[in-house]
């Protein structure tokens, strides 16, 4: 067994025992007691090491398997009778040294167990040393307790090598009850047409081609279909050939132990079905967003935001005189009221509506609903939990991810610049109107007493003073608005993202995480 393959079965037993650990509602029983036998087999297994590889011949009663264990052995070592059944227990072959742990492993029985090699044998045993052939009771018998030792020895063995005569090789049980259900071992299975002795060479042609089109419909396709004669010997060394070469790669209990994990990770994947998008992976994660966020009051803070950088920014860029007009307007976020940046934050947001929160609750269902709806029922129910907790909390989370966001008020440095450039415009206007008056007073006391360019000076002065504040004002009006929408849209991204942090950490995320968990258990048990 190579260190891939042996890497890969503890990959997927892994996998499997994860799956084990979900919860009895998760797999069937049947399920779970089956993986749970294949892991203590695995485990088994593997302990026992690769010097043995166990290969066993299964068939029915009359096929002639015991016959043809004696004949690949060489030895009279299967009981051959005429009455049927004949095989009651196991019998085990063993050639080379040791595998008594493998035979204790498998139960087969003291008295039934054969050493093959003697030393009149010289060397031609030696290329299947370390083979132990199990001869198996017939798999239809009519003793019910030969037909259950039959399947559990099927269930342990490495390689099966099943062997069917010119009569019943088309039996529906043998397909239908085994060899569609070991397709995933096809390739750790040889279909072996015993007592060919019997046919005519065409016959022969015509049985191996039709025996071949049944196990291909049975998915049997990498399974070898060899022909024999116990009686003449036929083929024989063939099969003793197929042995060897099994013997040689080493290979054939990792890719039993391979095949069994493989075909019980599909079955319990079968089981756990399809994994699923997470509720916020969904087009209507994001209508959550922003039906939360409208319950959370987020426009209404928005626009206090808004409200409040447009008053303060009036206030220090405005006309001097219209500002001052404004000193008692009120504060959109309660400043004069005493109250610190939460509170205010807080007070700004209005109460969530039972409308509006059973609206998100609605909301949230059928997008959790649509999210797991594929799901087995148990997984169905463990998200509808989850949920439960999520919604209980919901109210609560959403408050508090609002006035957890940080809403400095801002104080660009335009606004100083803009407000000694009013303040310069206004003395310049002042000043200007001032001079003009008191020029005037002067002109009509003393007509020539001034000279001619001080009308200029003091006319310049006040056209100064009115443009310089006309277009210091538009400027900052635009300057005004413009900051208030950035600090808006700010305030507003922030929020959502809260909002939308609550959405998938706080409410989606025990839901996300009972979606993981499946996904989770479903990748472990993936086939490469």
């Amino acid at each position: 067994m190579n260190d891939s393959t042996q890497t890969e079965i503890r990959r997927l037993a892994d996998g499997i025992r994860h799956s084990l650990s979900l919860g009895e509602d998760k797999l069937g029983a049947d399920t779970r007691a089956e993986a749970s036998r294949l892991l203590d087999r695995a485990e088994d297994r593997l302990g026992l090491g690769e010097d043995f590889t166990v290969v066993a011949f299964a068939g029915s009663t009359g096929s002639g398997k015991s016959s043809l264990f004696n004949a690949v052995a060489g030895l009279e070592i299967a009981r051959v009778g005429v009455r049927r059944p004949t095989t009651a227990r196991p019998t085990a072959c063993v050639w080379g040294e040791g595998g008594t742990d493998v035979l204790d492993w498998l139960h087969v029985p003291e008295r039934s167990r054969t050493w093959r090699e003697s030393a009149l044998d010289g060397d031609d045993q030696r290329r299947l040393h370390g083979l132990i052939l199990l001869d198996l009771p017939d798999h239809d018998s009519t003793a019910v307790e030969h037909r259950v030792e039959s399947d559990r020895l099927v269930g342990l063995v490495d390689v099966v090598f099943w062997v069917v005569d010119p009569q019943k090789y088309a039996d529906f049980t043998l397909h239908s009850e085994y060899l569609t259900k070991l397709a995933e071992n096809s390739s750790n299975m040889v279909v072996v047409l015993n007592q060919i002795d019997k046919l005519s060479p065409e016959e022969q042609t015509a049985a191996v081609e039709h025996l071949r089109q049944l196990l291909v419909a049975d998915g049997l396709t990498d399974t070898e279909v060899r022909t024999a004669s116990a009686l003449t010997r036929e083929g024989i060394p063939q099969i003793r050939s197929i042995l060897a070469d099994t013997l040689d790669s080493k290979q054939a209990a990792g890719v039993r132990l391979l095949s069994d994990m493989q075909s019980m990770a599909r079955r319990i994947q079968g089981e756990l079905g399809e994994p699923v998008p997470a509720p916020n992976e969904l087009p209507g994660a994001s209508r959550l967003v922003e039906t939360m966020a409208d319950a959370a009051g987020v426009e209404a803070v928005v626009q206090t935001v808004h409200d409040d950088y447009m008053r303060r920014a009036y206030r220090k860029t405005g006309y001097p005189v219209l500002a001052w007009a404004q000193r008692n307007a009120p504060d959109p976020l309660g400043a004069k009221h005493g109250l610190t940046r939460e509170e205010l934050i807080r007070a700004s947001v209005p109460a969530t509506s039972r409308a509006q929160s059973s609206h998100v609750r609605l909301m949230a269902h059928e997008l959790v609903t649509e999210s797991v709806s594929t799901l087995p029922l148990p997984w169905q129910k463990a998200v509808a939990e989850a949920e439960k907790t999520s919604t209980d909390e919901l109210a609560e989370t959403l408050d508090s991810a609002v006035t957890a966001v940080d809403i400095q008020r801002q104080t660009p440095g335009w606004w100083s610049l803009a407000h000694a450039l009013q303040i310069m415009f206004f003395v310049a206007t002042i000043l200007g109107l001032l001079g003009l008056i008191a020029q005037a007073v002067v002109a009509v006391a003393a007509p020539s007493a001034l000279p001619g360019w001080s009308w200029a000076v003091t006319g310049g002065l006040l056209v100064l003073g009115v443009v310089g504040s006309l277009v210091t004002s538009l400027v900052a009006k635009t300057a005004r608005i413009r900051g208030a929408d950035a600090a808006a849209r700010d305030v507003d991204s922030r929020l959502r993202g809260a909002v939308g942090q609550v959405a998938e950490s706080s409410y989606l995320q025990p839901v996300i995480a009972v979606v993981d968990d499946h996904r989770q258990a479903y990748e472990r048990l993936r086939v490469h």
